[in-house]
Formats: structure tokens, sequence, C-alpha cells
């Protein structure tokens, strides 16, 4: 096996379910994993309690002047996603497994073994004198059910830092990580559409009266891309593709594609 098996398996092992409330006190021992890397590192981690949330927040210093020394902030989440449906599984989901070049196991790619990678190497870097930047931790439980508890407390947070690194994300390639220098975001809401004072019996009434289901799928009709493509009233503000994104990969490649069917991505066992 790896030399570095051994220890993230440990890691792997650990339940941290965060939408199955029976498993709050794995998500607590998974936090309480990464802080004692950091300790071992050479710095100071606690689990801190963010509103009922767990936080790993932790700071491995540089090696040389701390005080003058940049600070990258590292985040990481370290809950995982329910494993469920079991039987598609080849091997039990948290009992990590090395088949071929993959590691097989929940949390393996989202996003455990990401946020092992930041804390060995930033052990390793202290451990041998040359750390070059303060190592600051803020890692949540909770980032599979909502993550607002890691928001909230940087947010709160005035020391800041230069740079921050996040490795939950994707591999283009084998041997080729993504490198993202922004993402779109998310809003949503919640709605209610009524079209009615009280419950209408459909035998009777039904074809008659407005369905709310129907006039909510009007509704949001009007707003659902064609083509790939929002309503032009959708599209005040766009800014266009930076001139150095065009010459680097062409003004086509940056539109979605011309198809108006847009499938969930496959599925992956190793996550």
């Amino acid at each position: 096996m790896p030399p570095w098996f051994d220890e993230l398996a440990e890691f792997l092992r650990i339940e941290s379910v965060s939408a199955d409330a029976a498993r709050a006190g794995d998500v607590k021992r998974a936090g309480e994993w990464v802080c004692a890397v950091v300790r071992d590192a050479g710095g100071e981690c606690e689990l801190v309690d963010w509103h009922g949330q767990p936080l790993a927040i932790g700071e491995v210093p540089a090696s040389s002047e701390p005080e003058n020394a940049p600070t990258v902030l590292c985040y990481g989440h370290f809950d995982v996603q329910p494993p469920d449906p079991l039987e598609l599984w080849d091997s039990p989901p948290f009992a990590p497994e090395i088949r071929g070049e993959y590691l097989y196991g929940r949390g393996v790619a989202d996003d455990k073994g990401q946020l092992y990678m930041l804390l060995a190497a930033a052990r390793e870097l202290a451990g041998a004198g040359r750390l070059p930047v303060n190592v600051r931790l803020a890692c949540d439980g909770e980032e599979e059910t909502g993550g607002h508890s890691i928001v909230e407390y940087l947010k709160g947070d005035e020391r800041g830092a230069q740079a921050a690194i996040i490795f939950d994300s994707g591999m283009i390639a084998p041997g080729r990580p993504a490198f993202n220098v922004a993402t779109r975001g998310l809003v949503y809401f919640h709605l209610t559409m009524r079209t009615g004072e009280r419950d209408l019996h459909s035998g009777m009434y039904g074809g008659a009266a407005m369905n709310a289901t129907h006039a909510l799928i009007q509704t949001l009709a009007a707003v659902l891309p064609v083509d790939g493509r929002l309503a032009e009233r959708l599209r005040q503000g766009i800014c266009p593709p930076a001139s150095w994104a065009i010459r680097a990969r062409g003004r086509r490649t940056l539109a979605p594609p011309r198809s108006s069917t847009f499938g969930p991505p496959p599925s992956r066992r190793s996550t």
C-alpha cells in the first residue's frame, strides 16, 4: 500500500454524513481528526461550535518569521454525502479500497481526499522547516447540507488572508487538476403558488378551476433558457467575455451547447 493510505483511510472510515442526524457524532469526530493533523504539523486547531455546526479552525505558522509571512487560507469540508443506494457499490463505501490506479470510498473525491492533501502538504513542509506561509485552516462539516456556517465565520473573521485555496474541484484528466478562478454562484428562493381560497375536488372542478401546478409551470417556463440562452430580460448587465478568454478558448467554446436538453452528470461512486 502507498505510505499515505493508512492515514487517509482512517479519515475516510469516519461515516461523517451530515444529512443524517444520527451521525452528527461522526461529523464531529471527522472535524477532530482534522484538528489532530494540524496540531501534528506544529500548529494550533480547535473544533468550534458555530450555532450547532462544527468548524475546524486552526493555523500552522510559517517556518521563518511568521509575523511577516503572508497567510494562505485553506478550506475543505469533512462531511460527506449519504452512500445510498448501497447496492451500486462494488465495495463498502466506508471501507476504502485501491483498485488499479484509483482509490474507492465515500469522500475520496468530495472532499476528504483533497482536504487531506492540503493538511499533509502543510505538515510535510512545516516538518522540514520549509513552510513559506502561514497556513490558516477553516473547514466545515455541513457543506453537503448547506454550508452557511463557514461563510458566516469567515465574514466575521477580520484577520483575512492574502490568498485562499479550495481543492473541492474536478480533474480535467489524470494529472491535470482543474484550476478555477471564479464560480457562477447560486441564487434560490421558495415560491408558493395559490389559485384558490380553498381545496377543490378534482373530480368536480378539475379542468374548470385553474390548477396551481399548471400555473407554476407556466410561470417558470418564462424564465427557463431556450437553447442554452436566457430570456433577454434576464441577460441585463451581463458582461461580454474578456478578450484573453476569447483568445485562449474561442468565443464558441465559452457558450453552452446549442441544446435544450441538459441531463445530470454521471454518478460517481468514488465520491
